[in-house]
């Protein structure tokens, strides 16, 4: 398995190990529940150096974003940030990504681990005709994250540079190391990504630990769960258009040029399934792969499920008819044998999130 430039950083800190998409990540350290709860209402960190990080510069690198996502980034100025995703030709999606102006002609865009060769594949064969450079810069640039409402108490201590606003990045420094300190995450807490060279992040994550606690993926997964964040492999695959995930918002309906754009059509007239929320209603833990009944017939299959760290009951997230998908729907969810009742919620199913709180530059 692959390591990351902060693996014996990790081992001393007596990490237990995971592999996810071909690495040797962290699951969890204190323990998933201390890590979420601290995340909740503290600050924690994250290694997300296994991430794929792209460089787009050129005067057609705006054009091939347009050729790959169904978003308008002609808007996106530098140091903007935007959630998309890349969609293959049938408008099932291939990753979803963030994309951040640099200057102009200049993106960077971020990858899921699982996606980087997909992500690096769909770029490539997009790109012929344009005038860009596309570089692979994931071995270069490291990615830590800083996530919880004391997150702008625990990094301004360490870094030179101004805190960012809500979904943009801002130029700062560690030791004169320089940091791109982007305001964006996957916990619904405030929180920042911190992008700089992999030589620098041990150090970097080590000066992190006077203020943070460290996070696995275990605490990682519960968070974005229990505000409803999908997951790449769970809640979004390539069979999955933006519309069926509850991500139309991603789509500009006025591009002439969408990719997938007869699939994207189709689906906002008449889906044939919707992402859905679930809360079970009494004890239990739902869990991905379940199937979820409806009368005691099988309607669809829970994509992910667990216990509700926060807000006390179980929650999950799958794919319903669109009929069924309405907010109160009675269902049962069938965990080994076991039937949980659940009715359909509309996520976060956790409110209480900073993700969008004011903080002073």
């Amino acid at each position: 398995m692959r390591q990351t430039p902060l693996h014996a950083a990790h081992q001393r800190l007596g990490a237990r190990f995971t592999e996810f998409a071909g690495w040797e990540m962290p699951l969890s350290y204190a323990g998933t529940r201390a890590e979420h709860e601290t995340v909740r209402h503290a600050a924690g960190r994250f290694d997300l150096c296994h991430m794929g990080r792209f460089r787009l510069t050129g005067p057609g690198a705006l054009d091939l974003l347009h050729r790959v996502t169904p978003s308008d980034l002609s808007d996106l100025a530098p140091g903007q940030a935007r959630y998309t995703v890349v969609l293959n030709d049938a408008g099932g999606i291939l990753d979803d990504v963030i994309v951040t102006g640099r200057e102009p002609g200049a993106f960077d865009l971020c990858a899921n681990a699982a996606r980087r060769e997909v992500v690096t594949e769909r770029l490539a064969v997009a790109s012929g005709g344009l005038d860009l450079a596309v570089e692979d810069v994931s071995g270069a640039v490291a990615q830590l994250a800083v996530q919880g409402p004391e997150t702008a108490a625990a990094i301004r201590p360490l870094l030179d540079g101004a805190f960012p606003a809500y979904m943009t990045a801002v130029t700062g420094a560690w030791r004169g190391v320089p940091v791109t300190i982007s305001r964006t995450g996957y916990t619904g807490e405030l929180g920042v990504e911190l992008f700089l060279p992999a030589d620098a992040a041990p150090g970097l994550w080590e000066a992190l630990g006077e203020g943070t606690l460290p996070c696995g993926l275990g605490a990682r997964d519960t968070l974005r769960l229990e505000v409803g964040y999908p997951l790449y492999g769970a809640e979004l695959t390539e069979d999955v258009s933006p519309v069926e995930a509850g991500i139309a918002w991603v789509v500009d309906w006025d591009r002439p040029d969408l990719p997938g754009a007869e699939r994207l059509a189709r689906d906002r007239k008449a889906p044939e399934r919707r992402l859905a929320g679930f809360e079970v209603q009494g004890p239990g833990v739902p869990r991905g792969g379940c199937p979820i009944n409806v009368d005691g017939e099988p309607v669809g299959i829970l994509t992910s499920g667990n216990m509700g760290l926060t807000v006390g009951h179980g929650v999950g997230l799958g794919y319903l008819p669109p009929a069924l998908a309405r907010e109160g729907t009675a269902v049962g969810i069938d965990v080994r044998g076991r039937v949980l009742p659940a009715r359909v919620a509309r996520p976060p199913f956790y409110r209480k999130g900073t993700v969008k709180a004011e903080v002073a530059p």
